[in-house]
């Protein structure tokens, strides 16, 4: 990705922020079979000790197992694969500038994973992993699902295959008019603070990121 000096997020917990705001990312790979490959899949952050202090991190998920892409991604071949979170983005007219002389562009904020896949195929570690990602989205259901009759949890957990991804490297580009005098910015934040929900959400990372 191509991700200018003044673009770069290198901070970890912005990172960490992104995954848990916007879980849904895309897995890329290229597949044996059906060759470069995508998968939209919810996904989610962990560390030792949740904690990440000495850089160590890793995604997990789980995909059905009847996704033809289950096979790839247990192939010892498979090498390293993309994962790409993306957060708001926004247009952002010309008006906002003080030179006529001027075109549009879009704000946005992306996240790439690079990293290799471990599969996650046995019951236990299907259930805990569950319950991790219920954790982070629904903890209240978390009662439910324990008392779904056994066999039934069985079927269910049989159904799909879990992966972790430990991260290699990653690069988070945050494209928000860092480029731009201050009066431009202020203009371009106003604008986006009271303009539709993405413009919002994307104008609430520009607010998170300005200098304390």
């Amino acid at each position: 990705m191509y991700t200018p000096k003044h673009f770069d997020l290198p901070d970890l917990s912005h990172a960490r922020l992104m995954i848990q705001e916007h879980p849904l990312a895309t897995l890329m790979l290229l597949d044996p079979t059906h060759g470069l490959s995508a998968t939209p899949v919810p996904m989610i952050w962990g560390a030792p000790s949740d904690a990440g202090s000495d850089g160590a991190w890793w995604l997990e998920g789980h995909v059905a197992r009847a996704n033809p892409h289950v096979a790839a991604l247990g192939a010892a071949e498979l090498g390293e694969v993309l994962v790409q979170f993306n957060g708001p983005g926004a247009y952002v007219s010309p008006s906002h500038y003080d030179s006529p002389l001027s075109v549009p562009t879009w704000n946005y904020l992306t996240l790439q994973v690079h990293g290799r896949v471990q599969l996650i195929d046995d019951e236990a570690g299907k259930d805990a992993l569950l319950k991790r990602l219920i954790a982070t989205q629904e903890p209240d259901y978390a009662a439910q699902w324990r008392g779904l009759p056994e066999d039934f949890q069985r079927k269910l957990l049989g159904a799909i295959v879990g992966f972790r991804i430990p991260v290699a490297r990653w690069t988070m580009k945050a494209k928000i008019s860092q480029n731009r005098s201050a009066a431009e910015r202020a203009r371009i934040l106003a604008h986006q603070e009271h303009g539709s929900l993405e413009e919002q959400l994307l104008a609430r990372w520009v607010r998170e990121l300005e200098p304390r």
